[in-house]
């Protein structure tokens, strides 16, 4: 089970990664927010790739264009795993475990926009 949970987080973010550009066109998101995330899933990948964990960079996490595209992007990595899980690539506990960590991700950008 955890290399199943493993695949599909690797799979999920790369497929995010993928997405990015055209995420962040569709959101109107400017380059330079474009480029911090995309070092931070590459950062990430290398993580899930390593099991090594980088230091923190809270400067990164600041900005509400930055938390919307994050944010879209957690879509994404969503879809594909269910998409793992309807091909029989990964099982329904892995997909529930992917879910519960994309959204303890989800609540903790969602508390970092501005409320209306």
């Amino acid at each position: 089970m955890a290399a199943e949970r493993h695949f599909a987080e690797t799979t999920a973010a790369r497929e995010a990664l993928g997405a990015l550009l055209e995420v962040a066109e569709a959101l109107g998101t400017g380059s330079a927010v474009v480029e911090r995330t995309r070092a931070e899933y590459e950062e990430h990948l290398q993580t899930l790739e390593t099991g090594e964990q980088p230091p923190d960079d809270p400067e990164r996490r600041t900005d509400d264009d930055y938390t919307a595209l994050r944010l879209a992007l957690l879509g994404r990595k969503r879809m594909t795993a269910v998409r793992l899980r309807d091909e029989r690539h990964i099982d329904d506990v892995v997909l529930r475990q992917i879910q519960a960590r994309l959204d303890i991700e989800e609540l903790r950008l969602s508390r970092r926009l501005p409320v209306e």
